[in-house]
């Protein structure tokens, strides 16, 4: 295969020198220089109402960090507790984890992961009544 240069670049007009005629020609008029003078300034309220979204997102972003993090420590605890039922311990440190989980909940604004987070705290809230019923019976 063969390659083939490109074609040159061609000009309509001849190529000027820098510092020649082309730079001598230039003068701004003043009335251009008063169009820029009198240019709207920019808006300080829009930058300061950018900074604080971007910090507003970085807490929604703290907040769902958060909340996955409580509902991975909470569907640990019911595991903890499930194997505890089966050996038949006493599980009252896992009961006090459990209620401490469950006060700790916020919406992330993410429709899907608060659903699933809502569902992880109603099987927290079951196993807390089953734990409270089973502590009536002793």
């Amino acid at each position: 295969m063969k390659i083939e240069g490109g074609r040159g670049i061609s000009s309509s007009t001849p190529a000027r020198r820098a510092g020649g005629a082309a730079g001598s020609s230039f003068t701004p008029s003043a009335e251009s220089a008063r169009e820029v003078a009198t240019a709207a300034p920019t808006n300080a309220a829009t930058s300061l109402d950018a900074i604080l979204a971007l910090q507003g997102e970085g807490l929604e972003t703290e907040r769902r960090g958060r909340q996955v993090r409580r509902g991975r420590r909470a569907l640990d605890v019911l595991g903890d507790l499930e194997k505890a039922l089966v050996l038949g311990r006493a599980p009252g440190g896992l009961r006090r984890e459990l209620e401490s989980l469950r006060t700790g909940a916020e919406p992330t604004g993410d429709s899907g992961l608060d659903a699933i987070l809502l569902e992880i705290d109603t099987r927290v809230a079951v196993e807390l009544a089953k734990l409270d019923l089973n502590a009536q019976a002793a």
